[in-house]
Parts: structure tokens; sequence; C-alpha cells
């Protein structure tokens, strides 16, 4: 029975015997047991350090690819297979793989930054790479973008890890900046009484920090006069419009003219 058996393990097939292919077998299969521990702990690890969904997604499949890859060359090295040759023509595929894919790739490499980053979150009104919108989805390739007239943008990472962000959703609170003309011939007192006016009126807006409204420039035919107010900042257009409109109001209820271009005319007769 035990010469049978023996029998069976030393039979070959080029240099591979049964034998052989069992222990690689059997090595394999502990090595799938060790990185299944191992991914407990990482997985544990990620939820620790708060990761981003997608980037843990992205993580957890990397880690499972090369620890995937060792399990392969550990057996292939028990197999009588060397590693050296193995890597050398891993090496050689993953080069032109890269080269063929640099784009990708790179868009991959911003994804990841702007995963650890976070310079925005999905639901953020942002402005990036020319386009602004609120952001609906970061992949690892590319960034979904919605428009205020309801279109969806796909912008690679590339674009907007390479320029500038500005995130408007950041912070609790925004500033509405309005500047008005009033003609030269309105009083500045009346004039900054109606603008008073026209913010107390308008909702949403808040006290601390208080309203801001000077005269701050002199133009070819008004004066400007600059209102500067607070907002939450999911109230920001509505305080915007809203004030634009308790401002015409403000201004036909006390009496202020607009700007209106003129031009003076003066004749000499010739004697």
């Amino acid at each position: 029975m035990m010469e049978t058996i023996q029998e069976i393990l030393n039979f070959s097939v080029g240099k591979l015997t049964v034998g052989n292919i069992i222990s690689a077998l059997v090595i394999f299969l502990v090595c799938h047991a060790v990185i299944k521990a191992l991914m407990g702990p990482i997985e544990r690890l990620l939820d620790k350090l708060n990761v981003d969904l997608t980037l843990r997604g992205f993580l957890r499949t990397v880690i499972r690819v090369v620890l995937n890859f060792v399990a392969v060359c550990i057996v292939a090295e028990s197999i009588g297979i060397p590693i050296a040759s193995l890597l050398a023509v891993l090496g050689m595929l993953g080069l032109a793989v890269s080269l063929s894919v640099q784009g990708a790739l790179s868009n991959l490499s911003n994804g990841i930054m702007l995963l650890i980053t976070k310079p925005f979150k999905a639901g953020d009104y942002i402005a990036a790479a020319g386009i602004e919108g609120t952001v609906k989805e970061i992949s690892m390739l590319c960034t979904k973008i919605i428009t205020v007239d309801n279109k969806d943008i796909f912008v690679p990472n590339s674009e907007i890890a390479g320029g500038k962000i500005t995130n408007f959703s950041s912070e609790p609170v925004r500033r509405v900046d309005i500047v008005i003309r009033a003609g030269y011939n309105n009083n500045i007192a009346t004039v900054k009484k109606a603008l008073t006016e026209a913010v107390a009126a308008t909702d949403n807006t808040l006290n601390d920090p208080a309203p801001f409204i000077r005269l701050s420039g002199y133009k070819e035919y008004a004066v400007e006069y600059t209102i500067r107010v607070w907002a939450q900042g999911s109230d920001y257009w509505n305080v915007y419009f809203d004030l634009l409109e308790n401002i015409s109001k403000a201004y036909a209820a006390n009496g202020v003219k607009g700007a209106v271009p003129g031009m003076n005319i003066y004749m000499q007769e010739d004697k």
C-alpha cells in the first residue's frame, strides 16, 4: 500500500511530480488562510483611520492582490519555478501596461490624493477645472459633478487635482456681497438708510457678524455702495436674490434715484 502511494507521489510530468503538486496545493491553502486572517485586522485599521469608502475598497483590493501575489511566488518556488524569472516577466508586463494606460494611472493617483486630502466630499458645491456644481460622486478615475442646470459632468481627477479648487460648502456660513449704484443727486445718508431697511427686510440674514453698508466708489455716472451680509450656506442664494428685490423696494420707498448716464451741453452764441 505504501509502495503504491509512493509511486503515485513520484509520478511526474516533466519536472513536476504529484507530490510536489499536492505540497504546493497545501501551501496555497495555508497562504489563503493566512491572507484571510490578515484581512480582518487590516479592515479594522481602515475603520479606525476613517478612510473614505471608495479609497477603502481600492486599498482592500490592492492589499489582497499583493498578498495573493506573494502566495503565488511561494507556491511557484515550492514546485521549482524560479521566482526571479517570474518577477522579470511580471515586471515587463507591468511596464507595458503602465505605458499603455499612463493617463488612467495619472487619474488614479490623483483620485487617491483627493480621497486622502479631502478638499471636498459628495454633496459639496465646488468650482474646479472650469466647472461649477454639486459633487455627486468621487471615484478613483473621475469625479461626477451636477451643474445647477442638472447636467452630469464627469471630470478626470487629474484635471481637478492639478488646478484650483473652490469649495463653497466647507464653511457653515457665507458672506453675500452686493455692489449697488445710486445717482449723484441722492443724499448719501438717504441711500444708506434705504439699504439698511432692505437688509432688515431680508429673511435669513445673520446679525453676527453684523451687516456692512458703506459708500465704496465714485464712478462716471453713479456712486457705488457695497453691502455685505452673512447667511447660512444653504440660504445663500435666497438671501442674495431677496436682498436685490428689497433694495429695489427700499429705493422706491425712500425716493432714491438710480444711476442714469447724463450729459451736460453748453451752448454759446457767436458774437
